[in-house]
C-alpha cells in the first residue's frame, strides 16, 4: 500500500474517505456506493457488546453476525473476486489456488487496512465450503458475519450454516451451504448515508486531501492488519456504522426502549473507564475531545453549550445518538466530580438534543 509523502497516510483511503463537516465520515467505493464509517477501540466494542449479553443474560453475537452479512454482500460488489460468480461453483471453474492467489494479492490489503487483521484463505471447495482464516483478529462476529456475507454472495445461495473457532491469536471461519432459507434479515437492513453539514472544518493536507489530525492520529502495520491511535495508544478498527445501527435497531425491536438505558450505562462506564481524569482539565478540553470524536467519524454537534453544573446538546448524524451521548455524560461527571444525568429533549432518526445535569 502507498503512503502520501507529505502526511504518510495511505493513499488509497485517502482516495475513498471523505471527512465531512458534521464530524463524520464517509467511504466511497470504486462502484459509486457509500458507507458511514467509524474508528472505534476495538476493545471497546467487544466490551460494549459483552457487558450487554452479560447483563441481558443472552448472546447477542447473532444479531452482530447477522447485520454484519448485508455489510459483507456490499464489500462484496467493490473486490475483484466478484466476478468469479459469473462462473459455475465447480472445481474447474473456481480452482483453490486461483481463489487464495486472488485473496492474497487483492483482498488481503484491503482487510488489513480497516484493521480487521491479516485474512487468507485456508480452503476452498466450490458449492460445498470455504475456511477462511485471520491473523491478529478483532471484533470476530462481525469478521464471520462479513465473511458469511461474502461467502453467501460468491456462491449465490439464500443460507450458509457457520463455526468459528481460535486458536494462538488466529480466527478460523468454516462456511457451508445452508439447507433452509434465512429469516428476519430484511429487518436488517442497512439505512442510507444522509447528507452530512456542519459547523466543524479541518486543516486537510495539501497533497492528499486528508485532515492533518487523521493523518496525525492513526497509523497504520499492514504487515499485521492493526490501525493504532498514536494519542491513545489503542488498537482502532473501522466499522460501519450502518451495520451497528442495525443491529441495536434489531435489539431494540426484540427487546424494547428498555436496551437503549442500558447501551448508555454500558458506553458511559466504558468511556469513564478508559478517560484520564479530566478535573482540572484545561479550558481547551471540550474543544478537544469533541474534535477528537468528530476525527474519528462519531458526530459533531451543531450546538453545544457547557456551564459548571450542565452540558446542552443538539447533533445531527452522530454515529449514534444513545453512544454518542453516553460518552459526553462520562467526561461531564469526570470533569464535574460527581454523578450526571441526562434529559432528552428530542431523538428522533438521526437528531438528538438533550441536557447533562450534574
Amino acid at each position: 500500500m502507498k503512503f502520501c509523502k507529505e502526511c504518510s497516510f495511505p493513499k488509497k483511503f485517502a482516495n475513498y474517505f471523505d471527512w465531512r463537516t458534521d464530524g463524520t465520515i464517509i467511504s466511497r467505493d470504486q462502484t459509486g456506493g457509500q458507507s458511514q464509517i467509524v474508528f472505534l477501540p476495538s476493545g471497546e466494542f467487544e466490551e460494549l457488546f459483552k457487558g450487554l449479553s452479560s447483563k441481558l443474560g443472552i448472546e447477542v453475537d447473532r444479531f452482530l453476525i447477522q447485520a454484519q452479512k448485508n455489510m459483507g454482500k456490499t464489500i462484496l460488489e467493490n473486490l475483484p473476486i466478484k466476478y468469479a460468480k459469473r462462473l459455475p461453483a465447480k472445481k474447474f471453474f473456481r480452482p483453490q489456488w486461483i481463489a487464495k492467489l486472488i485473496v492474497k494479492l487483492a483482498i488481503a490489503e484491503d482487510i488489513a487496512g480497516l484493521g480487521d487483521g491479516r485474512i487468507s484463505l485456508d480452503s476452498y471447495i466450490p458449492g460445498e465450503k470455504m475456511i477462511i482464516k485471520y491473523e491478529n483478529p478483532c471484533l470476530i462476529p462481525l469478521l464471520v458475519g462479513g465473511s458469511l456475507g461474502i461467502y453467501e454472495s460468491l456462491e449465490k445461495m439464500k443460507s450458509s450454516k457457520v463455526e468459528y473457532r481460535t486458536e494462538n491469536n488466529n480466527l478460523f471461519i468454516i462456511m457451508s451451504h445452508g439447507e433452509e432459507e434465512a429469516r428476519g434479515e430484511e429487518r436488517l437492513f442497512l439505512e442510507e448515508v444522509q447528507p452530512g453539514n456542519g459547523p466543524l472544518t479541518y486543516d486537510k493536507c495539501k497533497s492528499c486531501g486528508v485532515p492533518h489530525l487523521a493523518a496525525e492520529t492513526f497509523s497504520w502495520n499492514m504487515k499485521e492488519g492493526v490501525i493504532t491511535n498514536k494519542k491513545t495508544k489503542n488498537r482502532e478498527v473501522i466499522v460501519s456504522v450502518q451495520s451497528v445501527n442495525a443491529i441495536l435497531r434489531e435489539l431494540e425491536r426484540e427487546l424494547g426502549e428498555d436496551i437503549l438505558e442500558l447501551l448508555f450505562s454500558i458506553q458511559k462506564e466504558l468511556e469513564s473507564n478508559s478517560l484520564e481524569c479530566a478535573q482540572g482539565a484545561s479550558e481547551n478540553f471540550w474543544q478537544n475531545y469533541l474534535l477528537g470524536m468528530g476525527i474519528r467519524g462519531l458526530g459533531y454537534p451543531l450546538a453545544f453549550d457547557a456551564k459548571n453544573d450542565s452540558l446542552k446538546v443538539e447533533i445531527g448524524n452522530a454515529y449514534n445518538q444513545v453512544l454518542y451521548a453516553a460518552k459526553l455524560s462520562a467526561s461531564f461527571e469526570k470533569l464535574a466530580g460527581r454523578p450526571v444525568s441526562i434529559e432528552w429533549l428530542e431523538r428522533k432518526g438521526n437528531y438528538g438534543s438533550y441536557i447533562v445535569r450534574a
